[in-house]
C-alpha cells in the first residue's frame, strides 16, 4: 500500500512519528509532503531517525500563487469566522479575534458584528460558502502532482488551519479518484481553529467527543468518522526514565532532591510569555506564603513552551530560591534529548502545574496529578475555549481546576497527602479520553488496521467538477471584488492622501490663527486694564 502524509508543515512529524514508524514495519510504501515551511518551527523531519531511507520526502505541494488562490484563501478565511457565529463559540473571544486578526478579508470584518446566530443558520451559511468553494478551479499543477505519486491513501492533517490551503489537496485528490483522510493531530483542532470547508472520505478521531465534536461543528456524517485513540501518547506509556532523580535535579540546576512541583508553560496564543511569567512568580510566593510545610519550601521547577520562550531571559526567577526554569534557551520539542529531558521532568515531579496546555494530558499518562487555576488575564484561553472544559472532572477530566490561587494551593496541599485518588482520577480520564479500546491497547496499531480497512475498500471514481459551479464564479468574483476594493480603500492613495494633508494642515492652521487671535484680544484686554482702568479707578 502507498501511503502518503500530507502535513501542513513537517512540524507536525511530532504527532505522526508513531503512525509513520509502523507503516513503515508493515512493509507499506510511505510518502510525505508538507504545505508551509514553518521557520518558527524547526522540528523539520529530523525526528525520522532510523527510519529516514525507508521513507520518501516529497517537499513541498504546489502552491496556487495566482488570482484564484488568492480568493480562495478570503473564501476560506470567512468560512473560518463564520464558524465563531455558533452559540457554543460564544465565549471564545480570543479564537474568535485571532481568527479575525490573521485571515478574515478587511472588507468583510463587519462580520464581527454579529455576536451569534442559531445553529441552524450557521450551519446553512457554512453549506452556501462550501459551495462557493466548489466554484474555484481546483489547480492542476496538484492534480500532476498526486497522479505522479499515485497514492493509495492520503493522510491530510490538520487541515482546519486557518483559511488552509490544503483544501485544495483534497479538491485535486477527488479529481485523480484518490481516497483521502483527514486526521485530527490534537486534543483542541476541531474547536480552536477553523472548519474543514470541505468532506473528505474519511476523518480520523481519538475518542467519542471529537466524534460529536466533527459531526456538530464540521458537518461530517457519522459514518465517515473513525475513533482510533490518541497515537501520539503511545510512547508515553512505554518510555523509561533516562536519569535518576539526583542526576537529573542536577542537571536542570534544582538546589537539592527534595520533591518538586512542575509548572508547564503553554503557547503564545494561550498565554503571552510576560505574562505567564508574572503568572508564575505571583504563584510561586502564594507557595511560600501559604503556611503549609509541604508547600513552603517545596522546589519549583518551570519548563516553558519551546515556541514561547522569550521572557524567560534572563532568568525571572533568580530571587525566587528552590524555583529554577529549564531548559534555557527555546529548543527543538523533537530532539531525542529534549524529549526525554521533558519526560524525566514529569516523571520525578510530586504534580504538575499549568494553564491550559497538552502537557497536562502526558502528566496524567505517567500518572502524576495535574493542577490548574482559572486566571483573569487568561479568561479567553482558559474557559473560553471549547477543548479546556475536556479536562474538567465534570466532563470526565483529571485537572483539578481552582478559581483562585488560595483555592489552588488547598487542592495541591490535599492531593500530595493523597497521590492514590489522583492516579485513580487519571486512569479514568485516559481509558475515555487516549485510549477509548482499551487502557491497555496502543492506539497506533488501532491507526494502522483503520487505515489498511479503509485503503482496502473499493477506490472513488474521478470526480469532474460539476458544470454548475461555473455558474457560481461569477458571484465568487463578485466577493472578491469587494475584498479587493476594502483593502484598496484602507491603503494610501495619491488623492486621499492630498486631501488628508490639506485637511490636515487646514486645520492645523485654523488652530494657530485661533490661538493668536486667543492671545492678541487677552494681551490687549490687559493692557487696557492696566492703562486705562486703573487710573480711572484710582482717580
Amino acid at each position: 500500500m502507498k501511503v502518503l502524509f500530507v502535513w501542513d508543515s513537517a512540524e507536525y512529524l511530532r504527532f505522526y512519528d508513531s503512525a509513520v514508524e509502523e507503516f513503515v514495519a508493515r512493509g507499506h510504501d510511505v510518502a510525505i509532503a508538507i504545505n508551509n515551511t514553518n521557520i518558527k518551527k524547526q522540528g523539520g523531519l529530523q525526528g525520522l531517525g532510523a527510519i529516514k531511507d525507508r521513507v520518501r520526502v516529497l517537499g513541498l505541494v504546489p502552491k496556487d500563487e495566482g488570482k484564484w488562490g488568492q480568493i480562495a484563501y478570503g473564501l476560506r478565511g470567512i468560512q473560518d469566522f463564520v464558524r465563531y457565529f455558533h452559540p457554543r463559540f460564544a465565549v471564545a473571544t480570543a479564537a474568535r479575534a485571532r481568527m479575525k486578526r490573521k485571515v478574515l478579508p478587511v472588507a468583510y470584518h463587519w462580520l464581527d458584528r454579529i455576536p451569534r446566530l442559531p445553529p441552524a443558520v450557521v450551519r446553512g451559511l457554512q453549506r452556501v460558502l462550501m459551495a462557493a468553494e466548489r466554484a474555484i478551479p481546483v489547480h492542476r499543477p496538484i492534480v500532476d502532482f498526486l497522479r505522479a505519486e499515485a497514492p493509495d491513501l492520503m493522510l491530510v492533517s490538520p487541515l482546519v488551519d486557518g483559511a488552509s490551503d490544503q483544501v485544495d489537496v483534497i479538491k485535486a485528490a477527488r479529481v485523480c479518484g484518490i481516497r483521502t483522510a483527514v486526521i485530527v493531530a490534537s486534543w483542541d483542532n476541531l474547536t480552536n481553529k477553523g472548519i474543514m470547508r470541505i468532506e473528505p472520505d474519511l476523518v480520523v478521531v481519538w475518542n467519542d467527543a471529537q466524534k460529536r465534536e466533527a459531526e456538530e461543528y464540521h458537518y461530517i456524517p457519522a459514518g465517515k468518522i473513525a475513533t482510533t485513540g490518541a497515537q501520539l501518547f503511545d510512547k508515553w506509556f512505554v518510555k523509561q526514565v533516562t536519569r535518576d532523580r539526583a542526576a537529573f535535579c542536577a542537571r536542570v540546576g534544582l538546589p537539592d532532591t527534595r520533591p518538586f512541583v512542575l509548572f508547564t508553560g503553554s503557547s503564545s496564543f494561550i498565554s503571552e510569555s510576560s505574562a505567564e511569567v508574572a503568572f508564575v512568580r505571583r504563584w510561586i510566593a502564594a507557595l511560600r506564603s501559604s503556611g503549609d510545610p509541604a508547600l513552603g519550601d517545596i522546589n519549583v521547577l518551570v519548563r516553558p513552551h519551546p515556541y514561547n520562550c522569550h521572557a524567560w531571559d534572563p532568568d525571572p526567577l533568580a530571587d525566587l530560591p528552590g524555583a529554577v526554569f529549564f531548559p534555557r534557551t527555546g529548543y527543538n520539542p523533537m530532539d531525542a534529548d529534549n524529549r526525554a529531558d521533558f519526560f524525566d521532568s514529569i516523571y520525578h515531579s510530586a504534580a504538575v502545574v499549568g494553564i491550559n496546555t497538552s502537557a497536562m494530558i502526558e502528566a496524567a499518562i505517567i500518572g502524576r496529578p495535574v493542577f490548574s487555576m482559572l486566571a483573569e488575564e487568561f479568561a479567553g484561553t482558559q474557559e473560553g475555549l471549547v477543548h479546556f472544559h475536556h479536562l474538567l472532572p465534570e466532563h470526565g477530566g483529571c485537572v483539578r481546576i481552582a478559581s483562585t490561587i488560595a483555592e489552588h494551593v488547598q487542592q495541591l496541599s490535599d492531593r500530595l497527602r493523597d497521590p492514590a485518588a489522583a492516579r485513580e482520577e487519571t486512569q479514568r480520564f485516559i481509558a475515555s479520553f487516549i485510549r477509548p479500546h482499551g487502557l491497555h491497547q496502543p492506539a497506533t496499531p488501532v491507526f494502522a488496521d483503520t487505515c489498511e480497512r479503509f485503503a482496502a475498500e473499493p477506490a472513488p471514481r474521478p470526480q469532474p467538477v460539476p458544470a454548475w459551479t461555473c455558474l457560481l464564479r461569477p458571484v465568487v468574483l463578485a466577493g472578491a471584488l469587494v475584498a479587493v476594493t476594502g483593502v484598496w480603500l484602507q491603503r494610501p492613495h495619491p488623492v486621499r492622501w492630498l486631501l488628508r494633508r490639506v485637511q490636515k494642515r487646514s486645520w492645523n492652521t485654523t488652530k494657530r490663527i485661533g490661538r493668536t487671535a486667543r492671545l492678541t484680544v487677552h494681551r490687549g484686554a490687559k493692557q487696557w486694564r492696566r492703562l486705562v482702568l486703573r487710573p480711572l479707578r484710582g482717580r
